[in-house]
């Protein structure tokens, strides 16, 4: 027993034949002979693994994420659906117009450009210096709409008085603007009666 026990080998000496085994044998084998309990947590990095070594089943299904890849290695997906009609701009034109001393009703009209069309407007009166003044002249201001289809807004615009008041007869200017947006499809503009507050009086025009 004595002899026996004088011929067990080292522990450095197993590790050897264990060593010199798995370079005779392969990396097939040294994979089957070291698991996930021989190696450590976060410890293999890119550079000990070959290249091209790692195959589909090496991979977990739904693992990778979208900056896992390199830029336009994934395809583009399907065209997604038509979203909600809007917009996405608002563009704010302004054309003046002359009202000239003792001079009848005046009109102007500022139409929207085009891929836009009107959500509203505004109109007021300067004089030629361009101070704002009395709106008084200011008969009204509403939408105007295409001759084509007779129901699509296309612009704005403002009625003014006769400019002939003894006290106020030099001449004006007419401010017309109009408040365009894009839109993905044409609108169209369902009028409707006119309300009335409650003493039956019409409400004044929106300025």
């Amino acid at each position: 027993m004595r002899h026996l026990k004088r011929m067990r080998p080292s522990p450095a000496l197993v590790v050897a034949f264990i060593a010199l085994f798995v370079a005779g044998a392969g990396t097939a084998t040294a994979a089957r002979l070291i698991g996930g309990k021989e190696i450590r947590n976060n410890s293999v990095t890119g550079k000990d693994i070959r290249n091209s070594s790692l195959g589909n089943r090496d991979v977990k299904n739904g693992s990778l994420l979208r900056r896992d890849f390199k830029g336009g290695q994934l395809p583009a997906g399907p065209q997604g659906g038509a979203g909600r009609d809007g917009f996405g701009v608002l563009i704010y034109v302004s054309k003046d117009f002359t009202v000239g001393a003792n001079a009848a009703a005046g009109q102007g009209s500022t139409p929207c450009p085009a891929g836009t069309y009107p959500t509203g407007g505004d109109a007021y009166l300067t004089d030629t210096a361009g101070r704002v003044i009395d709106d008084a002249l200011l008969q009204g201001q509403f939408f105007t709409f295409d001759l084509q289809t007779g129901s699509t807004p296309d612009g704005w615009r403002a009625l003014t008085a006769a400019n002939t008041v003894p006290s106020q007869t030099e001449a004006k200017v007419l401010v017309v603007e109009a408040i365009c947006a894009n839109a993905s499809s044409r609108p169209t503009v369902v009028l409707q009666t006119r309300q009335r507050s409650a003493d039956r009086r019409a409400l004044p025009a929106r300025r």
